[in-house]
């Protein structure tokens, strides 16, 4: 029986962001995991909230795929204090750090994948207690040796607290 995880990834914008994101639900299906996403394979009548609280109750796990959202040109950083400084780059849906946040309330072990270009701020920088991985969304991403390796190390923790919880299907 397949291993619940919860895939904390927003609506897909372009392309390569959707086939990346089929990547990694196929490459997690092929290693013994069900993902469940609210939006794409599980839907409510209810607040998004309240699905993704009893989702997580059902889960051993959550990989987080941080994908770039509203692109910055030119942003200002602390506007009108003295240490105001222009800034660039990509901000990804806020229900990533909601969803990454529940899961580590919740000590989840938790992954995150996150679109180059997507700023690390956050639960989406890597130097907490989990790790953020960071690529182009290019299909070899999943068979490196980096993210084999991490990946390895996360899903034992999966399997581990599927056991304690019984997050099967």
């Amino acid at each position: 029986m397949a291993i619940n995880v919860f895939l904390s990834v927003g609506r897909t914008n372009t392309p390569v962001q959707e086939s990346f994101v089929a990547s990694v639900e196929e490459y997690l299906a092929s290693k013994g995991l069900r993902s469940r996403t609210v939006g794409r394979n599980e839907f409510t009548h209810k607040q998004p909230l309240q699905l993704v609280d009893e989702l997580m109750d059902r889960c051993a796990g959550t990989l987080v795929i941080a994908l770039e959202r509203l692109f910055l040109e030119t942003a200002i950083d602390r506007r009108g204090s003295d240490a105001a400084r222009p800034i660039t780059g990509a901000l990804t849906t806020p229900w990533n750090q909601i969803e990454a946040a529940f899961s580590y309330a919740r000590k989840l072990p938790l992954l995150v994948i996150k679109e180059d270009c997507v700023r690390e701020e956050g639960m989406l920088e890597g130097r907490y207690d989990w790790y953020v991985h960071s690529t182009q969304l290019d299909g070899e991403f999943l068979t490196s040796r980096e993210f084999e390796g991490t990946f390895q190390s996360w899903k034992k923790d999966v399997k581990r607290r599927a056991g304690w919880f019984g997050c099967r299907h």
